[in-house]
């Protein structure tokens, strides 16, 4: 080992630089502030640290910057990166290129390096060699390494988490050092359990936004909170476990979610029309909205069908456009069921159909779990702030919120039947939405070059 290499985390950290790209020059890791000095010297102190945080509390850069000296002074062997996903271990590995090529070129007089698909380091004097290698999250591709030093990265969102860590537990229990780092993701899974473990084998470390000191402006936070549903800034901000059960949407309340009766659709300038389409084997639904200038979304109309054909379909669909005097050319798109361009038994799909009666369509590929996080972005966000109203006369939609129920076992929302198929429209509906695709917009409840006063009809 170089004499010039340092043993203290803290004093290599010094020693490293950051590259975002949002910055045209690396940037030194500000060893200054005290949560990142606390940090260094648990990693310093402790074989086995689970990391529960805020998001972007660049913990993933210490976490790598961690792996690095562990890889240049911890003895031959290999070093492991974990990640939820083959893309996020390419980026892993480039963070770790980055730190390596930063460093002071005397630290690393003494060593030779290869920077391939993994970093290979070879003490010339010693003739060593440790290997950093990152790994998406495939069981089977941890098996059997047996790393020296062990860094799982958003380790709540990692599929096959319980293979994965059946694969590397042998490893950390024959003494591994081991760093899991995430932000909270619920009640389940091994995140967190070994965040809950009371049995003292993993020192919890728990590091919130507050201890940010570029956060503590009241700016900040309503910046941050745009947008996000009050569950979801519990869980990536202030590090809450709670899961999601019982109501899908428990925002929605009547009395602050409903319109006034007397609401009528088309009365603004610079609205925008749509309407969100789930075909449903046995019971196609329907949503109308209209955006307003302020960037509401006023939910006006509603249909839930029985069995209905795809001509019935249209049929009704018609009735009620003409029941609020809109054609065709008032829409800007319909957004329907991805599943909706396969062909049937009779040649021809939903889609084409629907564009074959005039209709201008769009879709959108997504988790439901995302289209979930922004409906409830619009019904609440965690500045208090409503974009999503309903009119009263949508009444079997308003029962479909009532009624739309967490599937705790399979943690997803239930299947009913009866309140499932509406939702699916409106949440087509919704992650079609502009501010859901524009960059910029995603963080605003305006539309763009429109005006923010409210539309309080």
């Amino acid at each position: 080992m170089s004499p010039e290499l340092p043993y203290s985390f803290l004093e290599f950290l010094s020693g490293c630089q950051t590259h975002d790209p949002a910055w045209p020059e690396p940037r030194p890791i500000p060893v200054d502030w005290d949560y990142i000095r606390e940090l260094a010297d648990r990693l310093t102190s402790q074989e086995r640290v689970i990391v529960v945080k805020s998001r972007q509390m660049m913990v993933t850069w210490l976490g790598c910057a961690w792996l690095l000296q562990r890889a240049l002074t911890g003895g031959p062997g290999i070093h492991v990166v974990v990640s939820k996903e083959e893309r996020s271990a390419k980026e892993l590995i480039e963070r770790i290129r980055i730190l390596l090529d930063g460093l002071p070129k005397e630290w690393l007089e003494e060593w030779i390096v290869s920077s391939k698909s993994t970093i290979t380091l070879t003490n010339k004097s010693t003739a060593h060699t440790s290997r950093i290698v990152s790994l998406p999250a495939a069981p089977h591709a941890v098996r059997g390494l047996s790393p020296r030093t062990l860094f799982w990265d958003e380790m709540a969102f990692t599929p096959n988490d319980e293979e994965i860590w059946t694969a590397v537990k042998p490893a950390v229990d024959s003494g591994g050092w081991f760093l899991g780092v995430s932000t909270p993701n619920g009640p389940n899974g091994v995140f967190y359990r070994l965040a809950h473990d009371y049995c003292g084998e993993f020192i919890q470390h728990h590091l919130g936004y507050q201890q940010h000191p570029e956060r503590e402006n009241p700016d900040w936070q309503t910046m941050a909170r745009a947008g996000l549903s009050e569950e979801r800034w519990r869980r990536e901000q202030e590090l809450s476990f709670e899961g999601a059960e019982g109501r899908v949407y428990d925002q929605f309340n009547r009395d602050l979610h409903l319109t006034r009766p007397t609401w009528r659709a088309g009365k603004r300038k610079q609205s925008r029309f749509y309407r969100g389409i789930d075909f449903g084997y046995r019971k196609p639904a329907v949503v109308w909205a209209e955006e307003t200038r302020s960037g509401e979304v006023i939910v006006f109309d509603c249909l839930l069908g029985d069995r209905w054909s795809l001509e019935e379909l249209l049929i009704q669909i018609h009735e009620v456009d003409t029941r609020h005097h809109l054609s065709e050319r008032d829409y800007t798109w319909t957004a329907v069921d991805p599943a909706g361009r396969a062909t049937s038994d009779f040649g021809l799909s939903p889609w084409s159909a629907l564009e074959e009666a005039g209709m201008k369509l769009k879709t959108r590929t997504s988790q439901i779990a995302w289209g979930l996080e922004r409906v409830r972005s619009l019904l609440l966000d965690a500045n208090r702030d409503v974009r999503l109203r309903v009119h009263p006369r949508c009444e079997e939609l308003i029962r479909a919120f009532d009624g739309y129920m967490w599937d705790v076992a399979e943690d997803q929302p239930k299947k009913d039947g009866e309140h499932d198929h509406l939702m699916d429209a409106l949440r087509y509906l919704v992650i079609n939405l502009p501010r859901f695709h524009m960059p910029g917009l995603s963080r605003s409840p305006r539309i763009a070059g429109l005006s923010p006063e409210p539309d309080r009809d």
